[in-house]
């Protein structure tokens, strides 16, 4: 079980089984970590909390449909955005804390923010006590593209495929960050395909590309779309116009990012 950012709210050792009374207990605990509210709003208490939970891990039928399975009206919680921000941040700076402890990552604070990011990434799927001894002796000493290649995990499929490709990415573009002298505190975004372009637009936040996998369909046209018609520009829906690559590299730069590959 999870909400909205992969928060795994399920303590079940074993996958799409039923939990024994320890591990439901511990699942809740970290369910109650989150402030939910119900359809109109208002906070919940903890016992309702836990009949939605039972609800949910009740069906494990519906586990293979995917999230979408137990939206409303199978379920009624939720949590607002200002929550899953604060839960965000702080899941990060415990993991960023355990991770600069282990002595491969005490230069964290200096690395480029998109190394960061990209290491920070691999935590939250796995965890900070990962181990992956390629990878840690590459960044011990900075070699960014070395990380790069060894910053795969697997299974490789749906969007830990597009995990493991936005890992790669960020840490490529630390080492063109150092390379080219780089403010190392701003994060660097490429927009010389169409992955980097929808990346680009996600960042906006108001623009709705889809999944960032490359693929330059319907929903990514449309997002171009969007974007020329929000800036005057000639609505064709190409990511590599360059018209809007230069607003798109303007509006990122406003924003605080660092722009290449225009």
């Amino acid at each position: 079980m999870s909400t909205g950012i992969g928060n795994k709210i399920d303590e079940t050792a074993a996958a799409n089984s039923a939990p024994s009374a320890a591990e439901r207990s511990a699942s809740l605990a970290l369910a109650n970590e989150l402030a939910w509210r119900d359809s109109g709003g208002s906070p919940v208490s903890a016992d309702l909390v836990a009949s939605e939970w039972d609800a949910v891990k009740a069906r494990l039928d519906l586990a293979s449909q995917g999230h979408l399975a137990f939206q409303p009206p199978f379920t009624s919680l939720h949590v607002d955005d200002d929550e899953i921000d604060r839960h965000v941040f702080a899941k990060l700076d415990q993991m960023e804390t355990f991770l600069t402890a282990r002595p491969d990552f005490a230069g964290f604070a200096s690395w480029p923010a998109n190394a960061q990011l990209a290491t920070l990434s691999m935590c939250w799927a796995l965890g900070p006590a990962f181990k992956f001894p390629k990878l840690q002796q590459h960044v011990s000493v900075r070699d960014w593209n070395g990380a790069a290649d060894e910053c795969h995990f697997t299974p490789d499929e749906g969007t830990i495929r597009i995990r493991n490709k936005l890992d790669r990415s960020h840490f490529l573009l630390a080492r063109s960050v150092e390379d080219q002298g780089l403010p190392a505190d701003r994060l660097a975004l490429d927009l010389s395909d169409v992955f980097g372009v929808q990346g680009a637009l996600l960042a906006l936040i108001v623009y709705r590309p889809g999944r960032q996998d490359g693929g330059d369909g319907p929903q990514t046209q449309a997002a171009v779309r969007q974007f020329q018609a929000d800036h005057g520009l000639e609505q064709n829906g190409a990511f590599n116009d360059p018209a809007t690559l230069a607003a798109l590299s303007s509006r990122l730069t406003d924003a605080g990012f660092t722009v290449l590959g225009v």
